[in-house]
């Protein structure tokens, strides 16, 4: 697997476009409950921000409350279907700031990590788009971000005695909200089981930093990452996560192909 610069940068915009549009679908279809009469409208989210100025707050009352935002998410779902088929750096830099303000609005109640990689995809893709010798400027930030997301959270786990002997991942899949079926949690109450499962997630997210020495290694890494993120959308459903990190891919595949 390799990719041209410029393969890379129109594949990391479908991409990021597709995310962008799923997230302001998403919101919109459960607009009840940000609205101003919603669980989650601005009147109750707002105390977080108590202690910043007046000026500031009143800017954020404007641009938060239900009309506001329905603006917010009217204005991301545009630019993520021009995002594509523009190259200019403005529909970049404009899903920078709505995927902020989505982020800065719910404080990460709303799928918090995948908004985190969502946003360090457009962060590299403007960059990327704002001059053509910042292009692989771009796709490296993109890519370094990608590698460190895995490396930083294998080691976070291998610090975990929990994960080392295999009993974190029952008890994750135990959680309700996710609504695992019982045959994978069925499967977990065998110690080898767990314990194999435990060890492949730590060996994949601590060796992934290989993917950037070795165009084999990024190939195989690449597909074991795939098939790690469509599991966690059939157990956990984190779907927007598939399509966020999906996103990333063309920058690692890019510098795979300079460095192999």
């Amino acid at each position: 697997m390799s990719a041209t610069l410029e393969q890379a940068l129109a594949w990391t915009s479908w991409l990021a476009a597709l995310v962008c549009a799923v997230a302001a679908i998403e919101l919109w279809s459960v607009r009840h409950a940000w609205r101003d009469a919603g669980v989650f409208r601005w009147s109750t989210l707002r105390i977080e921000y108590d202690t910043l100025p007046r000026p500031l707050r009143r800017a954020l009352d404007q641009l938060f409350d239900g009309r506001g935002f329905a603006w917010v998410v009217r204005l991301q779902l545009g630019l993520a279907l021009a995002l594509p088929w523009w190259s200019h750096p403005l529909p970049a830099w404009g899903l920078v700031a709505t995927t902020l303000a989505c982020s800065v609005r719910f404080r990460g109640s709303y799928n918090g990590g995948s908004d985190a990689m969502t946003m360090v995809v457009l962060l590299g893709l403007a960059i990327a788009r704002t001059r053509t010798s910042w292009a692989e400027l771009g796709l490296a930030y993109i890519a370094a971000q990608l590698v460190l997301s895995y490396f930083i959270a294998g080691v976070a786990k291998l610090a975990d005695r929990r994960w080392r002997d295999g009993t974190a991942l029952p008890a994750l899949l135990s959680i309700p909200q996710y609504g695992v079926p019982p045959r994978a949690r069925r499967a977990l109450t065998h110690a080898t089981v767990r314990r194999a499962a435990a060890g492949g997630v730590l060996a994949f997210e601590c060796g992934f930093p290989l993917a950037l020495v070795d165009a084999t290694a990024c190939a195989l890494l690449a597909t074991v990452a795939l098939a790690f993120h469509v599991a966690n959308v059939a157990l956990l459903g984190l779907n927007r996560f598939l399509l966020a990190w999906l996103a990333a891919y063309p920058a690692l595949l890019f510098w795979c192909s300079r460095g192999g």
